[in-house]
């Protein structure tokens, strides 16, 4: 999908130059909020992390990783995204202290976070097992396309202050699943039809959403905008959980065509 814009991309830098059409470039992070994480901690599809260490392919592997009796002494509940990057195009069409704009933003989100197997190893001269920690990854895709109006709140010479307001909306997909266990990696499938997840298929949400930006002009033909999205949305993986939520993105965007986006505002 990414490689689509990017050929769309060169056509559209052409036609700014001719009319009230701008053109950016966005990059920064994006913060979402912990209320599906839960689906990457090992124990939500029937296929989990209990069924790789019973399964009689694998299981050899453990018992020879472990040498001694071992369980799955806890699975990770209170598991978090990290912070994801976001980046993406910002297409608008400026008339005087307002824009119509379109952003189009991709993110790639990440859990990472342990499975504690306890191991009764009779060598460790204590009455507990060995509590081993194995890493649990999880990875995930979020496309966003976000279409509303930029208002110019406040101006002074080459810098704008500006008010975004825009509806959502939100694609999401699994894209990994996984725990390694002595530097090999175990796939957690999330393609189990009685939970409605679909690993190899996108959902959609929708979500609306509002923030601030300060705006410098660079230079006549250029500008640069710093600023802060805060969406309220819901991530619909699945029937059982499809919660709504507050998202946050924080971002840098490089605008063309700066001489006619700068004259617009002053009018």
């Amino acid at each position: 999908m990414k490689f689509v814009f990017l050929i769309l991309l060169f056509p559209l830098i052409i036609l700014s130059q001719n009319n009230n059409f701008v053109i950016g470039i966005n990059g920064g992070a994006y913060l979402a909020n912990n209320n599906t994480a839960i689906l990457y901690g090992g124990n939500y599809t029937s296929y989990n992390v209990s069924s790789i260490f019973n399964n009689a392919i694998t299981k050899p592997a453990f018992d020879q990783f472990f040498q001694y009796p071992y369980s799955i002494y806890d699975i990770p509940i209170d598991i978090k995204y990290s912070l994801g990057t976001e980046i993406g195009f910002h297409l608008g069409s400026q008339k005087r202290k307002s824009k119509i704009y379109v952003d189009i933003n991709f993110s790639d989100l990440k859990v990472q976070d342990f499975i504690t197997i306890a191991v009764d190893d009779p060598n460790n001269q204590s009455v507990d097992p060995n509590y081993v920690p194995i890493s649990i990854t999880g990875k995930e895709k979020r496309n966003m396309i976000n279409l509303g109006i930029l208002k110019t709140i406040y101006q002074e010479s080459n810098i704008s202050i500006l008010a975004p307001f825009f509806l959502q909306v939100l694609e999401v997909k699994i894209s990994e699943n996984f725990i390694i266990v002595n530097n090999q990696q175990y796939n957690i499938p999330h393609n189990n039809s009685s939970l409605n997840l679909n690993q190899s298929t996108s959902t959609y949400g929708l979500g609306i959403g509002s923030g601030l930006a300060l705006n410098y002009f660079i230079d006549k033909d250029l500008s640069f905008d710093i600023g802060y999205h805060i969406q309220y949305c819901k991530t619909n993986f699945s029937k059982q959980l499809n919660p709504w939520g507050i998202q946050q993105s924080f971002f840098g965007r490089i605008v063309l065509n700066g001489s006619k986006y700068l004259s617009k505002s002053n009018n």
